[in-house]
């Protein structure tokens, strides 16, 4: 997925509550709505998935459940300002939002198709945000039993349902997710049936989003042979694994999980999982979930809603430890760029060494853009942040001295912002041991950035020595 030129490197989380009965949030009615927000920021996390019931949106309901007293500012509103308060709160800390079309009703259980006799297809969304931060709707959770993918029965067919959606949402600018059926689960049919809206702007804009989980939400018999978890792979690329590379479409997991307790087949199955994704260029993902009380997954917080589970959050940062970061300041967006875990889901980025000097071109650095409008991602498929590596010392550079044996030179690397935006920050990979890194930011061992001071215009260059 692209964003302003770069690729959008997602780490996100699924915090429910708009779509049930309490048309919050969850925990709130305790606690600090700021305080789960800063946990997500704070855990390294740049997206949330909200889930809300298309009643929430029809009738707007006012009887909320919050406490006032760790809430002073929220009593009083209804749902949607209670939405917007969230959505503006995130995006004070750059956190994005996916709304995600959960249930229809919040009292009852997901429904088979994206419909019934009260909510017709053709009641469109009633309310579309305008903020910098939302980014894409989900359309539909978890389609299952009667779905169908394919073109045979307009009643069934969620593809084909999907299709007609993205069109009457075409003034929405960000990105349309769309799940697999069987529970979100089943995308085997977009090889012969992949979503055509007629559109090829819309077509540029569509993801594929499946939903996976392991014995602790359905206890399945794959889960239970002799060769679990390795027979999973042809079971998973058949079912989605395949989008990518046969389709050029983006695939970013909704939602993915577990109890995962420690020496369970469950845990084994999140090991294995996001080892898979992380070998198939598939770590865009929305965790399920923040909130403890779903309950075939738990959540990163324990039951009190305020003491977070190492293991898990483990999970998360190994399936994506460099998403994309984004800070809304003095008017404008600054997006620093993030990093795929694996370095063959990379796009390589040239480095010439010349005479002391070590020069790349940043064609797609992390970037400044105006809030007037929000993010409008298309989804070109790509795997790389604007990260450039640096050779070790064995060539060029200026020889400074000697030390135990082996040169300590100096080089000056020299970046070139050759994109339309004002480059905020950049990554830099250094296949060398420094023993000076001036005003380069360290990010990792071997991850450095500069400093957050320095900005590049358009069609400039600049110089770190």
């Amino acid at each position: 997925i692209i964003v302003n030129g770069q690729p959008l490197v997602l780490k996100g989380i699924n915090y429910f509550g708009f779509e049930t009965e309490t048309y919050t949030p969850h925990g709130i009615w305790s606690y600090d709505l700021n305080f789960y927000l800063d946990f997500i920021k704070n855990n390294n996390f740049n997206a949330i998935r909200v889930p809300f019931s298309l009643e929430m949106v029809k009738n707007n309901p006012s009887n909320l459940n919050i406490n006032c007293a760790t809430n002073p500012g929220l009593c009083g509103k209804t749902a949607l300002q209670l939405l917007d308060v969230f959505i503006d709160r995130a995006a004070e800390r750059g956190l994005l939002i996916m709304l995600d079309n959960h249930r229809i009703t919040p009292g009852g259980g997901i429904s088979e198709l994206w419909y019934n006799n009260e909510y017709p297809e053709s009641q469109k969304f009633t309310k579309t945000h305008c903020r910098w931060n939302v980014f894409a709707i989900d359309l539909k959770n978890e389609p299952h039993d009667s779905a169908s993918w394919g073109n045979s029965n307009a009643a069934t067919d969620w593809n084909k349902a999907a299709e007609r959606i993205i069109n009457s949402l075409s003034s929405f600018l960000g990105l349309f997710f769309v799940e697999g059926i069987e529970w979100g689960n089943r995308l085997e049919n977009v090889a012969q049936f992949p979503i055509n809206t007629g559109n090829p702007s819309l077509n540029n804009r569509v993801v594929y989003s499946p939903h996976c989980y392991g014995p602790s939400v359905y206890d399945r018999p794959e889960f239970n042979t002799p060769d679990f978890p390795n027979n999973l792979e042809g079971m998973y690329m058949v079912k989605y694994g395949f989008i990518v590379n046969q389709t050029g479409q983006p695939v970013v997991v909704g939602e993915w999980g577990g109890r995962a307790e420690v020496g369970s087949r469950d845990m084994t199955w999140n090991q294995w999982y996001v080892e898979w994704l992380r070998s198939k260029c598939i770590t865009n993902n929305f965790y399920w979930c923040l909130n403890p009380n779903s309950a075939d997954t738990g959540g990163l917080l324990e039951d009190d809603w305020l003491t977070p589970i190492p293991r898990k959050i483990n999970l998360t940062n190994r399936a994506q430890p460099n998403p994309t970061k984004f800070q809304a300041q003095n008017g404008q967006i600054c997006i620093t760029a993030g990093a795929f875990p694996e370095a063959h889901c990379q796009v390589g980025v040239q480095v010439t060494d010349g005479p002391g000097t070590t020069t790349t071109t940043v064609n797609a650095g992390p970037t400044t853009t105006t809030t007037s409008a929000p993010i409008a991602p298309s989804t070109t498929v790509a795997q790389a942040p604007s990260t450039t590596t640096v050779p070790s010392s064995g060539g060029g550079g200026v020889t400074l001295f000697t030390e135990n044996g082996s040169a300590v030179k100096q080089y000056t690397l020299r970046i070139s912002n050759g994109s339309p935006s004002t480059v905020c920050s950049v990554h830099i990979k250094l296949n060398a041991s420094i023993k000076d890194k001036w005003n380069l930011d360290e990010v990792s061992s071997d991850l450095y950035r500069t400093p957050s001071w320095m900005t590049i215009a358009p069609d400039a260059v600049a110089d770190q020595a």
